[in-house]
């Protein structure tokens, strides 16, 4: 992981100095508070080496939901994300036949399917882990192309870890404050629905791994239930693993 803060503010002297990066210095403007986190968090990403940044990633994906009864269901998934224009589309199988659906970041799903698929099983497991994932992948690029707003950038621990934690206001349906390393500027927690011990939600931890062009991307998203005592509970509601990634 590289250590990307200097660089980053850098720029942001540049660009409140000179005033001749008329589009950083909107997207700064609109990260308010959390411009310094964020857009560190991006560079480590490895989306400043992109120029425009990761517009599409394919990958392998591993995907376990649990129920409310925790029964586990685990299948393997061929996705294919747009970061860009918000969508996210997954290729799966059941013993009955192949399935191919779609999610977007304004709430629809579509499902086609073979016709001995049961098509409403498939949703009721895929759509909210897919509208998630979707989600998650984005990261801290929500806070420039939804509805979301950051509120409060300020240092705090997590966990044990210390951390950023920067506050969401607007639209925070899918995110209630995200949580960045407070050392690489990576994020590593997102919560949602609440954001204390024995709060009514979910917190989202993340695994990365190095690809050979230096991007950042996760080989791990967890999301758990809230812990009675702790943020990060004991309670997995979505796990997907992540490999062979192309972008």
């Amino acid at each position: 992981m590289r250590r990307a803060l200097p660089s980053v503010l850098c720029l942001l002297g540049a660009v409140l100095l000179t005033g001749c990066l008329s589009e950083q210095e909107r997207m700064l403007r609109r990260l308010g508070p959390a411009a310094e986190i964020t857009t560190a968090s991006m560079k480590n990403l490895g989306w400043g080496q992109l120029g425009e940044g990761i517009e599409e990633a394919r990958f392998t994906a591993v995907v376990t939901t649990w129920d409310d009864e925790q029964r586990s269901y685990t299948d393997r998934q061929e996705m294919v994300v747009d970061l860009e224009d918000g969508w996210i589309e997954s290729v799966g199988g059941t013993p009955q036949g192949s399935w191919e659906a779609t999610a977007t970041d304004t709430g629809r799903f579509r499902i086609q399917a073979d016709r001995a698929v049961d098509e409403e099983k498939v949703e009721q497991r895929i759509a909210s882990a897919l509208h998630t994932l979707l989600h998650r992948l984005r990261g801290p690029y929500n806070l420039l192309v939804t509805d979301e707003r950051a509120r409060t950038a300020e240092k705090t621990r997590i966990d044990g870890q210390p951390v950023v934690r920067v506050g969401v206001e607007g639209d925070n349906r899918m995110a209630v404050a995200y949580y960045f390393d407070a050392a690489l500027g990576v994020l590593k927690f997102v919560t949602t629905g609440a954001d204390h011990p024995g709060g009514s939600g979910t917190v989202t931890v993340y695994e990365y791994d190095s690809l050979p062009n230096g991007v950042l991307f996760p080989r791990r998203i967890r999301v758990m239930k809230l812990g009675q005592h702790v943020v990060v509970g004991n309670t997995p509601v979505l796990e997907v693993q992540i490999s062979n990634v192309e972008l």
